[in-house]
Order: C-alpha cells, then sequence, then structure tokens
C-alpha cells in the first residue's frame, strides 16, 4: 500500500522535516493544499502549500540574495539548470515564479536527490518536488 498510505497521513510534521533538510522553515501557520508521491521507474514526491505572506516575502528574499540566484529570466529555453554532476544550486526569477533548483549528495529517507522549491508570486504558493532523477 506504500506509498499511497503515507499521501493519506501526509501532515504539517512531514511538510517541516522536509522543509528543514533544505534550510527552510515556515514561521507561520500553513495550508496543505495538494500532496502526491509515488512511481514506478522513478519516484517523484510533490507538494503545494499556501503560506503566509510574511513566510512567502521571506523565503523570495532569501532566494533573490543568494549568491545562486542568476537572475530573471523571460522563457524556458535560456532559464538555467542545476548540474547532477557538479551537485550544485541555481535559483532564478521566471514570470510568476521563483525557483530553487538542486541536485544533492545526500539522498532523502525516500531517495529523492533531485529538487525544485518553487514560489508562485501570486498565489503566496510553495511548490516542491523531490526525485530520484
Amino acid at each position: 500500500m506504500q506509498p499511497w498510505i503515507a499521501d493519506w497521513t501526509f501532515d504539517k510534521q512531514d511538510v517541516a522535516k522536509i522543509l528543514s533538510f533544505h534550510g527552510l522553515e515556515l514561521k507561520n501557520s500553513f495550508k496543505i493544499l495538494e500532496n502526491e508521491s509515488g512511481g514506478l521507474r522513478d519516484y517523484y514526491e510533490t507538494f503545494a502549500l499556501k503560506i503566509s505572506d510574511s513566510d512567502y516575502s521571506r523565503i523570495a528574499q532569501e532566494i533573490r540574495a543568494s549568491k545562486n540566484f542568476k537572475g530573471v529570466f523571460a522563457d524556458y529555453k535560456n532559464r538555467p539548470s542545476a548540474s547532477a554532476i557538479k551537485y550544485d544550486t541555481v535559483e532564478f526569477e521566471m514570470g510568476n515564479v521563483l525557483t530553487r533548483e538542486y541536485f544533492s549528495n545526500k539522498k532523502m529517507d525516500n531517495g529523492t536527490f533531485h529538487f525544485f522549491i518553487q514560489l508562485d508570486k501570486k498565489a503566496k504558493q510553495l511548490n516542491y518536488t523531490g526525485s530520484d532523477e
């Protein structure tokens, strides 16, 4: 029944544990909008959170002030991407989204090591994707 049971029991403590792996902390209340995990060949864990304005502003500022911030990009074909070989991090802004992408040489308990953390600027929503590819 795994990972479906984990999807049904996914809660705010799980979110806090995952985000702490990435050095992120939500200081205010948030709402889990959706979550899903699984896959046949590749494993993905995704969730979306409605976060407070102050948490959004703080995380957005962290991304924009990061040494890994590459700037604002107009289209997908010119946007930066992280390297699996270098285990690097790239952060950038594009349209309605601020993105942090990175590969880690340390895997999470579920085996994921490639991560996207995105902030939706209009919805004040945090979207998370972790994968094992």
